[in-house]
Parts: structure tokens; C-alpha cells; sequence
């Protein structure tokens, strides 16, 4: 991971968040890069960052219980967070998520989010509530395809 992020990639990642809000955030944050056919993370490895996608697009893949085959199950554009369950220790990615095409992130250690809320409890509060609304909008969007398939 790198560590300078322009600025203008924060506020792509983070636009629900104010100006002081990005200013307390910046120094929990790094700056990943990955071209095309890079792999992010693999199924198993342990969850340690939450990642949002500023450019490019990742491909999202899951074992299908054949054999060894995985399956595309989601393609992530800019703006999509990834890897939130690094927030709750102890979790490994259920996925494993390769560059598209070339990409940037911001990610920042889930383990930082703990240290935020003590300092800043309404500014963990509002990450909190946008990665369990896109949870809930992944989650909805997944069983109305398993209801169609039904």
C-alpha cells in the first residue's frame, strides 16, 4: 500500500462524508493500486481492510462447488466499498476479487474503525451506516436473483 492519496480520490471514496470528517479519516487511509488481472484478495485470507473502489472495475468470484470452478457473481464500479467485514475481528474473505482493468482503491485497516469510534463516534457511525447500507442493498439485490431462480 502506498501512502499518498490524492485528494480528490478521498472525496471520490468518502462523498457522503464532510470536509472535517475526510480531514480525521485521511491518516487511517492508503492508497492500493492493481492492473488489470491483479488479485486483491483470495477466498480465505484473513480480512484486515475495508476497501473502496475509486477507478476501474474488480470482478467479484465464488467457488460454485464444483470442483475448483468459480463464478463471477458481482462486478464492482467506482465507488463500491469491498472487504467490510475487516470491521469485525478474526473474519476471512468469503470471495476472491481480481482487477478488471486497472484500478485505484482506498482502503484503511478495519481494526482503525474501533480506534475512530472512540475518538470521533459520529464519524465511525456514518462508515458504519453506509457499509451495512450497501450490505443491505447486496443482500436484497442477492435474494431477489434467487428468487427469480427459484
Amino acid at each position: 500500500m502506498e501512502q499518498s492519496i490524492p485528494d480528490q480520490d478521498v472525496r471520490r471514496a468518502f462523498g457522503y462524508l464532510d470536509a472535517d470528517d475526510l480531514a480525521a479519516l485521511q491518516p487511517h487511509l492508503a492508497e492500493v493500486r492493481l492492473a488489470a488481472g491483479e488479485t486483491l484478495f483470495r477466498i480465505g485470507e484473513a480480512s484486515t481492510l475495508v476497501y473502496v473502489l475509486v477507478t476501474g472495475r474488480l470482478a467479484v468470484r465464488k467457488k460454485t462447488g464444483f470442483a475448483d470452478k468459480m463464478q463471477v457473481v458481482a462486478l464492482l464500479d467506482p465507488g463500491a466499498p469491498l472487504g467490510e467485514g475487516a470491521v469485525f475481528a478474526g473474519q476471512v474473505h468469503e470471495a476472491t476479487v481480481a482487477a478488471v482493468e486497472d484500478c485505484r482503491l482506498v482502503a484503511f485497516p478495519g481494526e482503525d474503525l474501533g480506534a475512530l469510534q472512540d475518538r470521533s463516534p459520529a464519524l465511525a457511525w456514518k462508515i458504519i451506516n453506509r457499509l451495512l447500507y450497501i450490505s443491505h442493498l447486496r443482500l436484497r439485490k442477492g435474494s431477489e436473483r434467487l428468487a427469480r431462480v427459484l
